[in-house]
């Protein structure tokens, strides 16, 4: 279907809970000042690992969210705070829960990548059957809020939260939908998957320093910090936005996506998908000026993204404000 002036996909509302701050505002000031969400592992006792620094959700209580009649303790820590994401997203795009049960279909499309890696540490219950999987994440949106919903899991690494996003737009450009809930959520910190972390030679042993240890694209920088959190946008089309007087706070272009050949340099994937990105967008280099990096503060990655960004933007690149909100998420 060709895109037209009514079916844009546009962003009206955003939720965000991190290490750095739960809510828009409280995460957007953190970023502007740049302050780390970065401290001490509290989750379980990381005491005896070479690193025991993580990007934790501070002061997170799913009950604020969550009905106690729907048992909310039940789920996975990576549902509980995409459910928490999806309510305020919903709360700043000011959506009222009855207009949202009226729609006869609204796309829920969530990214994760580990899911309730949590729920692993304990002992097998009847409910973890069901909280441990992927999906657990998107059937939770859905029937809290009682919606016709359609539901859509991606699990593509790094990349699983855009993909869904991306997946979210192109349903609203394409017209089958005038409303999509879409983002992601990741809760990973228990002593397993820091152990896999750390045999993978991918943690910052920075523990005496841990608000400094997220450095992206610094020279000093000794691996990523491992964070969890998550982050959830409201997508419409322009033209229910406008009907219903929304604040509009962005517009989702297009989007490029691309893995990497076997045979090929490292990160040409990247590369690829910020061609595509640009060419299906219908923009140039020169009409970029800003480029949120994936910038995971990797010895190794950071150099490969850097370089895929020279590839693409050429001696623009060396003009473009390039950064990573990793610096203060983890």
């Amino acid at each position: 279907m060709i895109q037209t002036k009514n079916n844009r996909a546009v962003i009206t509302g955003m939720g965000v809970l991190a290490a750095n701050g739960t809510g828009v505002e409280a995460f957007w000031d953190s970023l502007l000042a740049g302050r780390s969400g970065i401290g001490p592992i509290t989750l379980f006792d990381a005491s005896g690992l070479p690193s025991q620094i993580a990007g934790e959700v501070k002061n997170f209580d799913v009950d604020a969210y969550v009905p106690a009649k729907l048992k909310p303790k039940r789920m996975g820590r990576f549902t509980q705070l995409g459910v928490a994401a999806a309510q305020l997203a919903l709360d700043h795009a000011h959506y009222e829960k009855d207009t949202l049960q009226r729609l006869d279909d609204v796309p829920v499309v969530m990214g994760v990548s580990t899911n309730a890696m949590d729920l692993n540490e304990i002992e097998p219950r009847i409910h973890t059957a069901i909280a441990g999987i992927p999906v657990a994440l998107t059937s939770a949106v859905s029937y809290i809020h009682d919606i016709k919903a359609r539901l859509i899991t991606v699990s593509n690494g790094c990349a699983s939260s855009l993909d869904a996003v991306a997946t979210a737009a192109a349903l609203i450009r394409r017209g089958e939908a005038d409303v999509a809930i879409a983002g992601g959520a990741e809760s990973g910190i228990v002593r397993y998957v820091v152990n896999c972390m750390l045999k993978c030679r991918k943690c910052s042993m920075n523990n005496d320093h841990p608000e400094k240890a997220s450095c992206p694209f610094d020279r000093k920088r000794d691996f990523g910090v491992l964070a969890e959190g998550a982050g959830v946008v409201m997508i419409e089309s322009l033209a229910h936005a406008r009907a219903r007087g929304a604040h509009i706070y962005a517009e989702i272009l297009n989007v490029g996506s691309c893995t990497d050949e076997a045979a090929a340099p490292e990160g040409g994937g990247l590369a690829k998908s910020m061609t595509r990105a640009l060419h299906q967008a219908g923009l140039y280099p020169d009409d970029i000026d800003f480029i949120s990096a994936h910038g995971p503060s990797d010895i190794h990655m950071d150099i490969v993204e850097t370089d895929c960004i020279k590839a693409v933007f050429a001696e623009r690149a060396y003009r473009i404000p390039v950064t990573s909100i990793k610096g203060a998420t983890g």
